[in-house]
């Protein structure tokens, strides 16, 4: 279930000493794996206006050839090559704009999340979810998140022309962050105050690049099933222009199923986000968070794992399916 941004700096107080300020890198690495892993649904919810956000990011359009130039014609553009890759989300592209809108107020997603499996209920029209769980040490039902995710309507409203939907996604990651470090801030200056010593310097986020911000936000947009087609399909146009997204158009998700993966390595913090999606309907089948620390007493890295079995609406809220 989605936490709140104090539940956040409280596994970030966890991670120092009583009497010590968590360094900016345990801080800013907790700080987006927790909200990469718990608050997936989470995007800061603009009004349309924002579409007034385009620039000049390098998106790839597909040019025609020309064959002969009459005299006096501008010359010929050239075609644009696309790799791979790019040709791959392109298709992904098509098929997620032919897709057809979900039917139904909520939308149900059941998953196997790490050890446990997981179903849960987001309404289009509230942004309110219910999470229902089952497995050892975990709750059957966690408290209803009010206004959790962005509604349908928001999401609609979100632009989908490439470059604005790009300065978009950047917009959103920097005052999410912006809001997180304030809240940081906060809590440190409290303990000080708490325990009666000079308040210390401010944390400052881990700097990370236009393109994994990019990254970021677009794995949270694919994930949420009430993102409309024309959107879904302009996150994976804003992906193909994106240097430094792998694509492997021939992998599996951990259930079997044909997948294409489309990854991103963070040389920042060493996470490695992947998300797998269905080649003919782009559903998402499964997404994982990799973390590769450094080689220092034994550590490995590890793979928080969201499987998801199904994706489906209905006009009702269900009841919790493992009682």
């Amino acid at each position: 279930m989605p936490r709140t941004d104090e539940d956040i700096l409280r596994a970030v107080m966890r991670r120092c000493t009583e009497d010590v300020h968590a360094p900016a890198s345990i801080a800013a690495q907790v700080v987006s794996h927790q909200r990469r892993r718990d608050r997936r649904g989470r995007i800061l919810t603009l009004t349309a206006t924002t579409a007034a956000l385009g620039t000049a990011a390098g998106v790839v359009a597909l040019v025609p050839r020309q064959a002969a130039q009459s005299p006096g014609a501008h010359p010929a553009r050239p075609a644009i090559t696309l790799t791979a890759a790019q040709r791959t989300l392109y298709r992904l592209s098509s098929a997620a704009a032919n897709a057809s809108p979900g039917e139904g107020r909520y939308a149900v997603m059941k998953e196997i999340q790490d050890n446990y499996q997981r179903t849960s209920v987001i309404d289009s029209v509230t942004g309110d979810v219910w999470t229902y769980q089952q497995g050892a040490g975990v709750p059957a039902e966690l408290p209803v998140a009010r206004h959790d995710s962005p509604t349908q309507a928001q999401f609609a409203a979100m632009p989908t022309d490439p470059s604005a939907l790009r300065a978009l996604l950047i917009s959103q990651y920097d005052q999410q962050q912006e809001q997180v470090g304030a809240a940081m801030a906060a809590q440190l200056k409290q303990k000080d105050k708490i325990l009666r010593r000079p308040h210390g310097p401010a944390v400052r986020p881990l700097r990370l690049t236009a393109d994994d911000k990019v990254f970021e936000q677009a794995n949270l947009l694919l994930w949420n099933p009430l993102v409309p087609p024309a959107l879904r399909s302009a996150v994976f146009r804003v992906l193909a222009a994106t240097p430094g997204v792998q694509v492997n158009s021939h992998a599996r998700d951990d259930r079997g199923r044909p997948a294409v993966e489309i990854s991103w390595f963070d040389r920042v913090t060493s996470d490695t986000l992947a998300t797998f999606e269905d080649p003919a309907t782009t559903r998402m089948l499964e997404q994982t968070d990799t973390s590769t620390p450094a080689a220092v007493n034994g550590q490995t890295s590890s793979t928080g794992r969201d499987l998801y079995l199904s994706i489906t609406r209905t006009s009702s809220v269900p009841p919790n399916p493992y009682r």
